[in-house]
Formats: structure tokens, sequence, C-alpha cells
């Protein structure tokens, strides 16, 4: 996994003409990916005080970004625009990502062996914890047999992992307050 997400060509144009058009909006950009061959172009963004997005926030933004289409010519007019939240469950894909996430439960899938795991988990190609820290080039996750500190570079795929039932208590002390 790359500290940061290394765009090019049509996604990389695309993502830094949405990326202003967003943040007017009042969201962060989470992730974009452009599949060509589909005309799609899928956008996940995040009110920075929940970490999600309802529809309404959805809608906002497709409708910024109808002009911005519009009048640029070097985007394929037959590009369909998908804009959701990334989820509870999102995927993480660089190191802003990682830096998101402290404090939350994450599973982790590496590749190769880690150095400095605990003797229990040495030869574990997947961790399940509490991310502690995120720097340029490791993670740090506290799992139930002590912290691991998992080089980006051996990061195979990466994602929350929240408790079900954690997420639904929540919701539901949300309601009745």
């Amino acid at each position: 996994m790359d500290a940061v997400k290394n765009r090019i060509g049509m996604e990389k144009r695309l993502f830094e003409v949405c990326l202003p058009v967003v943040r007017e909006q009042g969201y962060l950009l989470y992730d974009l990916e452009y599949l060509p061959t589909q005309k799609l172009l899928r956008m996940y963004i995040m009110d920075p005080a929940t970490k999600s997005a309802v529809i309404e926030d959805c809608i906002k933004v497709d409708h910024a970004l109808t002009p911005v289409f519009e009048q640029n010519e070097w985007i394929p007019e037959e590009v369909v625009l998908e804009v959701g939240s990334p989820g509870v469950y999102r995927h993480i894909s660089s190191l802003s990502h990682f830096e998101m996430g402290v404090g939350e439960v994450h599973e982790v899938t590496i590749t190769g062996n880690l150095e400095a795991a605990p003797k229990k988990i040495a030869g574990a190609k997947k961790f399940r914890g509490v991310l502690k820290a995120a720097a340029p080039a490791a993670i740090t996750l506290a799992t139930s047999e002590g912290d691991v500190e998992i080089p980006l570079t051996q990061i195979k795929k990466a994602g929350l992992d929240p408790d079900f039932n954690e997420l639904m208590n929540k919701a539901a002390q949300a309601g009745e307050e």
C-alpha cells in the first residue's frame, strides 16, 4: 500500500477537478475511482463531523458537479457519476485514510511475515485491532495479543471493521437523546 494513493491519467484529472467542488460543499472527498470500460465515476464523500454521508449530502455534491462536468470538454459526456458514502466498513487505501481512523477497529491483511510481531501471532496474515497510530512508514494496531507494527508496504488489504452490536448500541443511544 502506498502512503498516498497514486492517481494517473483521467482518474487524476477527475480527482483534481472534483476535489475543490466537494470541499466547497463542506465535505471530504474520501476516495474516487474511474472505471473507463464502464464509463463510471464512483466518488465517496463524507461529512467531516460524522465521517459518513447521507443521501442529501450525495445529491448536493452531485448537483454541484453537474456544471463542472458540463464546462470541461475533456470529461466524456457519457460518464455516469455515482456519489456515495464510503460506508461503515470502509476500505482503507492510503495513509490519510488510516489517519482518519485512529482509535477505530481495523482489519488488515498483509503480505509476508512481520518481523516484530508478538510470538503468538508472528505468522499471521490477518490482524484485527484498534488503530493506535498511523505514520508514513507503518501503522500500529492494538490487537488482543499485543501491539503490532505493520509497515504500509506489507499491507495487502485494510478496512474499518467495527463491531456491529456496538454500532447498533450507539445508534440506539443516539436515538434516545
